[in-house]
């Protein structure tokens, strides 16, 4: 009998591998208005086109309103009650006409200048931001990366970034330009009659009482659906990645589940956050056409009574429903330039809490840069942690002299490439120090402990591209022949030349087109080309056919000479030569000697060769 059918089965999977997708971000700083003038202050670098392009907004508004005027002096002045019009008149209106006529054709033009420049300064000024983001990124540590899906930092360049574009190009003008048409219809209403001004600032502050508890409940409404958004790219990114894997083991269908869950959870924040965004257009439209409505109904009483004071002209009260109109389009198109600006609150407070991010490895303010590198590597008392109370390491000791080769050798999960990671500064140490010749490598700048510590690890990564590109990476400078100098030092020459195109052969993002050995011997000229004075081989020959390692192992006597060297291998076949075998266990390093002297002492790496014989 089964315990469970298959959606129950299923949905006790989708359980277990919820905990990283279905996990919503917090964010340490709420929005506020300093986060607001700090996105702002991205445009002071254009300030100057900004001002332009906001005066010609201003302008193109004043523009606007002279045609009421213009209205109004044709009905009151220009026709007679009469009904006879005399000649200077009618060619008093001709030329007002041709005036409004002028005024109008002035604000469309000024009106598409304006959109094309600030729609050009805007996304200027999203990629300058884009740019501190990416920055940002490339400074961050692995530690950074090792704690949440890479598809919630993605969405952070891209989408989040994307939607503030409007922001700059719309929202920050059109709210200024809007807030002047305002303040301009209102004074123009006071002059008019100054009690239906009062009437309709009376009527607009219940307004802005409402929009600003809206504006509340939609920013707290978006956080959640920016959530679910990020949740739902961390799964489709990940599972992108891992398809070989999902296919192997028969997943499509549970992963399938498992992304409609998170597909739904998204829509389910969309809707709720749509309910509160849409009342905010509907809302300040009613009220704002109630404004309108009171002021001409009070217009229509003050041209056919006298008991409020001096009754109001024809000209007039067609001038104030006028300008109430404009009045009412400019709170009209603020509060859904505010609802746009609460929409992307959420999107500001993620941008800025990863440039805000502190990495822990930093680089020391007086970095000295490494010279003549001799290649004399120190552990002084290394305890590390990945993870706060588990330590990996404890009082490592180790002194490697200049040239030596040290293979590291243990069970799985032993620390062997925490040693070497820690030494290119990928993590910082808890305790202790790592010294390279004498100097504490956190006291050398990133560059130059870059430039002398070369890194091969086991799982290549390979860029689109063609693959001499792939082995230019390392050194950007270098030559052709320099690239393929460097690939005949590895033995990947003759491979290289059998491809269609040869080192301009095109390859995909992580080289799919190609072996593992093949990546692996690419990456290894890569390295070669950089030309590091000490080198680290992370199981960097696991995928290679055992006649290419034997060359290899042959090269390993040119190309390590002289060179400070870590190789971590599993087949020991590759380490035999090593000036030394550290074996790696319990936290530390257990043995210490060369492959004759730890096969004497019959000790771990002895039982390690021979079960491995």
């Amino acid at each position: 009998m089964l315990l469970f059918t298959r959606g129950r089965w299923i949905r006790r999977c989708m359980q277990v591998s919820r905990n990283r997708y279905f996990e919503d971000e917090v964010s340490k700083e709420k929005f506020n208005r300093f986060m607001l003038l700090r996105l702002i202050s991205y445009a002071k670098d254009y300030k100057g086109t900004y001002i332009l392009v906001i005066i010609m907004l201003i302008g193109t508004s004043i523009l606007s309103l002279i045609p009421a005027a213009i209205n109004t002096f044709i009905i009151d002045k220009v026709l007679p009650s009469e009904g006879i019009v005399p000649d200077n008149m009618l060619r008093n209106a001709i030329i007002l006409l041709s005036i409004w006529f002028a005024l109008s054709v002035g604000s469309v033009v000024s009106g598409y200048i304006s959109s094309v420049v600030s729609l050009r300064l805007g996304n200027e000024i999203v990629c300058k931001l884009r740019k501190d983001l990416f920055d940002k990124l490339m400074e961050l540590s692995f530690n950074y990366y090792d704690s949440r899906p890479v598809g919630k930092i993605l969405v952070r360049v891209t989408n989040y970034t994307d939607e503030l574009a409007d922001f700059f190009v719309n929202d920050m003008v059109r709210v200024v330009q809007n807030v002047f048409i305002v303040l301009a219809t209102f004074v123009c209403i006071c002059v008019i009659e100054i009690r239906i001004a009062i009437v309709a600032v009376a009527v607009s502050i219940p307004l802005a009482i409402i929009m600003w508890i809206l504006s509340k409940l939609l920013h707290d409404r978006n956080v959640r659906e920016r959530n679910k958004y990020s949740n739902r790219t961390a799964f489709i990114v990940e599972d992108i990645n891992g398809l070989e894997v999902i296919n192997a083991f028969n997943r499509e269908e549970l992963n399938s589940e498992i992304f409609e869950e998170l597909s739904d959870k998204y829509r389910k924040e969309f809707m709720k956050a749509t309910r509160i965004r849409e009342l905010f257009f509907p809302m300040a439209h009613g009220v704002v056409n109630g404004i309108g409505t009171i002021a001409i109904y009070m217009a229509a009483l003050l041209i056919i009574s006298h008991n409020w004071g001096e009754a109001l002209t024809l000209g007039a009260v067609v001038m104030v429903a006028t300008y109430m109109n404009v009045f009412s389009g400019a709170i009209n198109t603020i509060c859904q330039r505010l609802q746009t600006i609460t929409n992307i609150t959420s999107n500001v407070e993620r941008i800025f809490e990863v440039i805000d991010t502190e990495s822990e490895i930093v680089e020391a303010n007086n970095a000295v840069e490494l010279e003549n590198v001799e290649g004399k590597i120190t552990y002084e008392d290394v305890t590390f942690s990945y993870i706060k109370g588990t330590k990996v390491l404890e009082n490592v000791n180790l002194t490697v002299e200049p040239g030596q080769m040290i293979a590291l050798v243990g069970p799985t999960g032993a620390g062997k490439s925490t040693i070497v990671n820690l030494l290119s500064r990928f993590y910082d140490v808890d305790s202790g120090a790592i010294k390279i010749d004498g100097v504490d490598i956190r006291n050398i700048s990133f560059s130059s402990l870059r430039k002398n510590v070369g890194v091969m690890m086991q799982d290549t990564f390979l860029f689109a591209g063609t693959i001499m590109d792939n082995i230019r990476f390392s050194r950007p400078d270098a030559t052709d022949e320099e690239c393929i100098e460097a690939a005949k030092t590895v033995h990947a020459h003759e491979f290289i030349m059998n491809k269609p195109e040869g080192y301009n052969t095109k390859i995909s993002g992580q080289g799919m087109e190609l072996s593992g050995g093949e990546k692996q011997l690419i990456s290894f000229a890569r390295l070669i080309l950089s030309d590091p004075k000490i080198i680290i081989l992370d199981e960097a020959t696991s995928n290679i056919d055992t006649e290419t390692e034997q060359l290899i192992q042959q090269m390993f006597t040119t190309v390590l000479k002289n060179r400070t060297s870590f190789v971590i291998a599993h087949r020991l076949s590759t380490i035999k030569n090593a000036d030394r075998i550290l074996y790696i266990d319990e936290k530390n390093i257990l043995e210490d000697g060369s492959h004759e002297e730890l096969e004497k002492v019959k000790g771990k790496y002895y039982k390690l060769l021979h079960n491995a014989g």
